[in-house]
């Protein structure tokens, strides 16, 4: 067990920099590493995918807090669209980490895998899909905040690939924007976090140490060193242009996109 913490607590290292530079949620880089990794334990493919998003975010609800924390002693987080938005996410990411478990692990992969190209590319290209903006209302917000927790929980992300873009579509600034999604990912990884425990509670093959599709180990190592460096990612990415950073970021989405294709 040693060993492996000491695996995941670099795991940790690398998210928390990774994410830092980047100015994204730890997810979208755990969730693929932690396949990797799994399957070099020799964990039954049945299982690893499914083990590999409830694990990350688990993990993302430390990191959640301690951005979210950050965020609020700058006063860039709108509590009254947190407060509407959570509504919805509390059961998206419920029920998404449900639904996640009953699907197929290739499908599950499959799905990481086609949304991480599309990041990439997204990413690669800069295209931008806040143009356009959305009239805010109580409806439209739990709405938005059940297919954030939804897709989120699937996809074993924080969400701020999808409610950074909505914030700023319904008229909030990039800080705000940021900041509230950094608050976001404390109820999608809460309750999506309980959804992948019940999920996996009756599943014969999993490893030792795991509660439901959380393995502890990872959940441990992860969290206890990724909340300290993501700060000093924050610091790299000042010394490098925005250019750079996107591209090597473009790299990284589709590269582990391909990755996870031939798995």
């Amino acid at each position: 067990m040693f060993e492996e913490i000491l695996i995941f607590s670099t795991l940790g290292i690398l998210a928390g920099l990774l994410a830092g530079m980047f100015g994204i949620g730890g997810g979208l880089i755990i969730v693929p590493v932690l396949i990797g990794t799994f399957v070099n334990l020799g964990f039954n493919s049945e299982i690893i995918i499914h083990l590999a998003t409830g694990s990350s975010i688990s993990c993302i609800i430390f990191t959640s807090l301690s951005s979210s924390n950050a965020h609020k002693k700058k006063e860039s987080i709108d509590f009254s669209q947190l407060k509407v938005i959570s509504m919805g996410i509390v059961f998206g990411s419920f029920f998404g980490a449900i639904f996640a478990g009953q699907i197929t692990g290739i499908t599950l992969k499959i799905t990481i895998a086609t949304f991480l190209a599309l990041v990439g590319f997204q990413t690669l290209f800069d295209i931008r899909f806040t143009k356009t903006d959305i009239n805010s209302s109580r409806p439209k917000s739990v709405f938005a905040g059940t297919s954030i927790g939804f897709l989120s929980s699937i996809l074993g992300i924080g969400g701020g690939t999808f409610s950074v873009p909505y914030f700023r579509a319904i008229g909030l600034n990039l800080k705000t924007a940021i900041g509230t999604s950094a608050a976001c990912g404390i109820p999608i990884a809460i309750f999506g976090t309980l959804g992948y425990i019940i999920a996996g509670m009756n599943i014969k093959v999993l490893p030792n140490l795991s509660l439901g599709y959380v393995y502890l180990p990872a959940l441990i190592g992860i969290s206890a060193t990724s909340i300290f460096t993501a700060k000093y990612g924050a610091e790299i990415a000042h010394h490098l242009s925005q250019g750079v950073l996107r591209k090597l970021l473009a790299m990284w989405f589709i590269g582990i996109s391909m990755y996870m294709f031939f798995l």
